[in-house]
């Protein structure tokens, strides 16, 4: 098996990262999205023949399961601060969180793009 580190960062942190910030995210957007169509069915939505009411058992449970939604995106979320603080200490990480060693000039660019014509530009874009 290859080296389960790279550059001092755990695979499996960077997975733990990225599942538990999915799982909250979409998992929330199952939710939402059941609730617009049921809001949308107007009056039958909350009769049972609708289907909704299976559906809606069926899937409020998915937020809570392996995690509640707060605490998974929290997680995810600790996550990303563990990086900028290296990345203030060290100014290198590991792909895919690159761009958080160049917060610097990040920043810099927040506020352009207000208009049409600037997100036409190349350069502000990339």
């Amino acid at each position: 098996m290859e080296d389960v580190k790279v550059k001092n960062f755990s695979r499996l942190d960077v997975l733990h990262h990225l599942l538990s910030g999915f799982k909250a995210y979409y998992s929330d957007e199952v939710m939402s999205g059941v609730e617009k169509c049921r809001r949308s069915a107007g009056g039958a939505g909350y009769a049972s023949f609708s289907g909704f009411t299976d559906l809606m058992s069926h899937a409020s449970p998915i937020v809570t399961y392996e995690g509640e939604n707060t605490v998974m995106a929290l997680q995810s979320t600790r996550y990303v601060f563990k990086l900028v603080k290296i990345a203030n200490k060290t100014k290198s990480l590991p792909f895919p969180f690159e761009y958080i060693s160049n917060m610097d000039s990040l920043l810099a660019i927040r506020g352009k793009g207000k208009s049409y014509e600037e997100f036409l530009q190349e350069n502000l874009l990339e």
